[in-house]
């Protein structure tokens, strides 16, 4: 099987023996049959990993994609791949500012109209890096202020505004789901950028908390690692790493799939997950991971 990189972060794969790549057969979501209706809508679709969720739920069968993104020309583009593998599907598309409230307001007013009030998983995949700098006194502050803009308040606006209505959807999937970065766990070597990691890390903790506050009411929560993507923002922001991302845009919407296809992952919610591990050696220590609280932020100590 194809390993995954590494990154620099020291043991963050362990105890997983098996990374991947790419989708494989335990997560193919042409395997997949949703239920019906299903609804998703998608912030940030209009290219690369946000485009490969989409895809991956028009495979899995759903009835309808709602695709967000401040491009909507990028947009068009993913509804029509998406349109080619499940010529069923209804699709909206809404140009949205993940960083304004009143533009996230709206997206969810548009979602509420388009699918009468449906909605099964909202994926938010949004995400600003920014040209990396080694230290912080060499950090463009309104590019800092940019990253917290878009990774932590802009999934704080998501999850006002769109959390209702997963939770209104009678028999719904009821998943807020996040496109999170095991660089939240770092603080030193080339991947260490505080704007990104620092940003990336409260956007974790804010989904702890959505689990804490919601998943008494059903909801799921699920932050995904998507693995090393030669994006167009990689290729933007760090252009002398981008040799070292090979894992496939599409692994993070297969993976996502594979949380939300049914509500046998809650014991998942509110925790971060690598879409490069092995599915079936993570269900294998489920156990040890509910009984322990793993894979949240979180302090060491003698205690």
């Amino acid at each position: 099987m194809a390993q995954a990189q590494d990154w620099g972060m020291g043991t963050v794969n362990a105890p997983f023996k098996t990374l991947h790549n790419e989708v494989y057969p335990a997560i193919e979501p042409t395997s997949v049959q949703l239920p019906q209706p299903f609804v998703v809508c998608i912030v940030g679709a209009s290219r690369g990993i946000g485009a490969g969720i989409a895809y991956n739920y028009a495979k899995a069968g759903a009835t309808g994609l709602v695709l967000a993104s401040r491009r909507t020309s990028g947009l068009e583009s993913t509804a029509a791949e998406c349109k080619k593998l499940n010529p069923d599907l209804k699709i909206e598309i809404v140009s949205c500012d993940i960083s304004s409230a009143e533009s996230v307001a709206a997206l969810a007013d548009r979602t509420k109209s388009a699918f009468g009030g449906r909605l099964d998983v909202a994926a938010i995949n949004s995400g600003y890096s920014g040209p990396m700098a080694g230290k912080l006194d060499q950090t463009d502050p309104a590019t800092f202020q940019n990253a917290i803009n878009v990774n932590y308040v802009g999934t704080f606006l998501c999850a006002k505004y769109l959390i209702p209505q997963l939770l209104a959807t009678e028999g719904g999937a009821k998943a807020f789901v996040v496109t999170s970065s095991l660089a939240t766990l770092i603080v030193r070597g080339p991947f260490a950028n505080a704007q990104y990691s620092v940003s990336k890390a409260a956007q974790l903790k804010l989904l702890e908390n959505v689990h804490e506050q919601y998943h008494e009411q059903g909801l799921n929560a699920f932050a995904i690692h998507p693995g090393g993507v030669k994006s167009e923002m990689a290729e933007e922001s760090a252009p002398e790493f981008v040799q070292y991302l090979t894992d496939h845009p599409d692994l993070c919407g297969a993976c996502a799939v594979w949380l939300t296809k049914d509500d046998q992952k809650r014991w998942l919610s509110g925790r971060l997950v690598s879409a490069n591990w092995d599915v079936d050696e993570l269900e294998a220590l489920k156990e040890e991971i509910v009984k322990q609280d793993l894979y949240k932020l979180g302090m060491t100590g003698p205690w």
